[in-house]
């Protein structure tokens, strides 16, 4: 048989939480590919002590594992919502009864949130110790990109077991395509547009204009050059996107992606370039970012190094270069929509 696991905590369970888009798409993915859920139900462990925190966790973890059986498959969307200090050990003991482990990567923490200067020195190591020692032992792991592979690779794991997804899949319910789209049209920005997250977007040049949806903008800081349409759930959200291209920036910098958030974007595959090219829309990408790569060999965007390159590098777009790139992202965004790279990985991670 083969399982995903399905995590919960007891008083969510049956709810879809807008912040899990890309968990929720895998699920509904690989349940097309014959994947059961294997649930586990946590009580909310915010509440309790580290301890009995820890102790919960790996109970309920134990339980659920115990329904797995010699020759079933599980897959486990990392990092796990419920990681415990013991999770590592059980997922030995059921690789000993026969059972295959895999991982799809959402977020390596260590190269993200365990550099932030916020968190705490042991909270840092726990991270260090809880990735690396979890993704040691998997029997397969779905990363990103061929730059997270050799990170992976760099730490310890052997290349044969991992496999690049290439881009994050991205469902939407009744699409609607888009026409009449020109690269004169505003640049899209999607997301989280907190200070924090996106701070270049209150130092951005004149030209071009902006489109912003998402939560967490300061209104009071607008630039005259950009329009706020609020946020929006992440299946109606495709609907109501409008520009020219998809914007995929972080960090406090339009000079440069910069910081703990901009500097991510070397590794990892951001979300929103899914939602995007799923929508119809081509991207605009940070030359620098391992997204740039998948980008410019598929013809579905455009890479800058600067946001303050961006006016002179359209106006430079012939509408003929700007058709191909709208073109491509349609054919990629169907693939998009459709769960293609996911099951793929899939196919050659268990085959």
């Amino acid at each position: 048989m083969k399982y995903y696991l399905k995590e919960e905590f007891l008083k969510d369970s049956g709810a879809r939480n807008a912040g899990n888009k890309a968990r929720n798409d895998v699920e509904e993915i690989v349940k097309q590919e014959g994947f059961s859920p294997l649930l586990l139900t946590i009580e909310d462990w915010y509440k309790m002590s580290t301890i009995k925190a820890q102790r919960h966790k790996a109970k309920a973890l134990s339980q659920a594992f115990s329904r797995l059986k010699s020759g079933d498959q599980l897959l486990i969307q990392f990092p796990m919502l419920h990681h415990s200090f013991f999770t590592t050990h059980l997922v030995k003991k059921i690789q000993r009864r026969g059972v295959k482990v895999y991982f799809v990567i959402h977020d390596l923490e260590v190269l993200r949130y365990a550099n932030l200067d916020t968190v705490p020195l042991k909270h840092k190591i726990r991270v260090h110790l809880q990735e690396s020692s979890l993704l040691k032992i998997a029997d397969g792991i779905i990363a990103h990109n061929p730059i997270m592979k050799s990170v992976l690779v760099d730490k310890g794991i052997a290349e044969n077991k991992i496999v690049s997804l290439g881009i994050f899949d991205y469902l939407i319910p009744n699409y609607q395509e888009k026409t009449g789209l020109t690269k004169n049209l505003s640049i899209i920005v999607a997301g989280n547009l907190a200070q924090e997250k996106a701070g270049y977007l209150y130092q951005l040049p004149a030209r071009p204009t902006y489109n912003l949806y998402g939560v967490g903008f300061d209104e009071s800081r607008a630039l005259a050059n950009e329009t706020y349409f609020g946020s929006f759930l992440p299946d109606e959200l495709p609907v109501a996107l409008e520009g020219g291209f998809g914007l995929v920036w972080d960090g406090d910098s339009a000079e440069t992606c910069s910081g703990v958030f901009g500097e991510y974007l070397r590794f990892n595959n951001s979300h929103k370039a899914s939602l995007y090219l799923a929508s119809g829309f081509p991207l605009v990408v940070w030359s620098q970012s391992a997204l740039s790569h998948f980008v410019l060999e598929n013809g579905c965007g455009i890479a800058v190094e600067s946001l303050h390159d961006l006016k002179t590098t359209i106006e430079n777009l012939s509408e003929s270069d700007y058709r191909s790139l709208v073109e491509n992202a349609k054919h990629i965004g169907k693939k998009i929509r459709d769960g293609f790279y996911l099951t793929s990985a899939l196919k050659e991670l268990t085959k």
